[in-house]
């Protein structure tokens, strides 16, 4: 028989000190820590003395021991670059509600920015409204156009989000920002430069949180894999693409992509970009943009902002995972209320697992068919397994042929 009782929730603060955040997440931790060793169960550590449970969690901490100090969760408000939220967010045991910059107005850090912003607003708008008349009404047309002007916008924008991280992982989180910041150092680039900023300001902000202690430190030599050159200087961008099983594929995407890839916790993404030369793998150009004067000219103007970082800047990508947890990826972005990039990226993949479908067990041939129409990747609404509740305007006829 199973039986559970609850000994910890997560409760919100007006205001708490570093000291007291501290304090009471290590003096928990060495009441977990005590369970191990306790007869009786968590009823037996509830009434040990106060000295003993810190005292407990000092020499576990000092042991390397330190999944007892993930069991307690730190909940914060961050306002912070669009880059740091994405570093943020490559950590996969996080939790994560960001403003979003597909359903919000942003507001960009320097007036050249934002002057592209509004007029590709603008020219968006009316692009979607010839293209597909009143198929949208004016707030959706007005959602769709922001979605794809924020390319122009740098990868430090501005942005906000509430984010939870385990507490040990909060001291694991500034150890990594320390050491990539120390990387950037030796780097050039305005990039780097600029993020080399920002991480010192991140790791400051987390030392608010939880104090200067150093009591845990990640003791596996971890960094942010995400970002390999920034994080140990060195590119890592030679892994051969693969598609079976467990699968490695490679292609091009803009920071915007990227940002909704990696919320995929059960894949790895990791982008090589060097951060000293704008631009070196070209820019995303929205596929609504047909006319060529106009690709020629979105491409002019997101060049001439190109020192600011972009996010339709294009990086190079490599995914890494295992096949069952890409046909969770599929659930989510092969829709049509996806991000245009991220479904289009999603459905090459999907197309070369069907030509390498030899590389995949029985079971996984199944789950391939299952996102395959006429042989041919569809919309997650046509999926056997997978039931739509939020409904969207193409439909699975036209959720793979739409141009915004």
């Amino acid at each position: 028989m199973v039986t559970i009782n609850t000994i910890a929730a997560s409760r919100e603060t007006e205001s708490i000190s570093s000291e007291a955040l501290n304090h009471e997440m290590t003096f928990l931790s060495g009441k977990y820590a005590g369970t191990c060793y306790a007869p009786e169960g968590y009823e037996t550590i509830k009434t040990q003395p106060e000295e003993k449970a810190l005292n407990r969690a000092a020499s576990t901490a000092a042991n390397g021991h330190h999944s007892v100090f993930q069991h307690s969760m730190v909940t914060m408000e961050i306002q912070c670059p669009k880059i740091i939220a994405m570093l943020l967010n490559s950590i996969g045991v996080s939790n994560t509600s960001e403003k979003s910059a597909r359903y919000t107005r942003m507001h960009p850090e320097t007036e050249r920015e934002q002057v592209l912003y509004d007029k590709w607003h603008t020219i968006l708008a009316e692009q979607i409204q010839e293209e597909y008349g009143d198929r949208f009404n004016e707030k959706e047309r007005d959602k769709l156009a922001y979605e794809n002007a924020r390319y122009m916008l740098s990868v430090f924008c501005p942005t906000s989000m509430v984010y939870s991280l385990p507490f040990r992982n909060v001291f694991y989180v500034r150890n990594w920002a320390e050491q990539m910041r120390q990387t950037l150092l030796n780097l050039s680039g305005g990039f780097n430069e600029r993020l080399a900023k920002e991480l010192k300001s991140l790791s400051e902000s987390f030392s608010a949180v939880i104090g200067n202690s150093n009591m845990i430190r990640d003791n596996k030599n971890e960094y942010f894999r995400f970002m390999p050159v920034q994080a140990t200087g060195q590119y890592d961008d030679d892994n051969l693409e693969f598609f079976g099983d467990v699968y490695t594929a490679k292609f091009y995407a803009s920071f915007a992509q990227v940002a909704q890839e990696q919320r995929h916790r059960t894949l790895r993404v990791k982008i090589n970009f060097s951060g000293s030369e704008p631009g070196e793998y070209g820019y995303y150009v929205p596929e609504i943009l047909q006319d060529e004067e106009l690709r020629k000219q979105w491409l002019e103007d997101i060049s001439s902002v190109g020192e600011q970082y972009p996010q339709g800047m294009l990086v190079s990508v490599t995914e890494q995972g295992l096949f069952e947890d890409f046909i969770l990826k599929c659930k989510e972005r092969m829709c049509g209320r996806a991000q245009l990039e991220i479904m289009r990226i999603t459905e090459q993949l999907v197309e070369q697992f069907s030509r390498d479908r030899q590389n995949l067990s029985t079971a996984n041939q199944k789950r391939l068919d299952a996102v395959l129409e006429q042989g041919k990747p569809c919309a997650r609404c046509a999926y056997p397994d997978f039931t739509c509740v939020e409904g969207c305007t193409w439909g699975k006829a036209e959720a793979c042929s739409r141009k915004i």
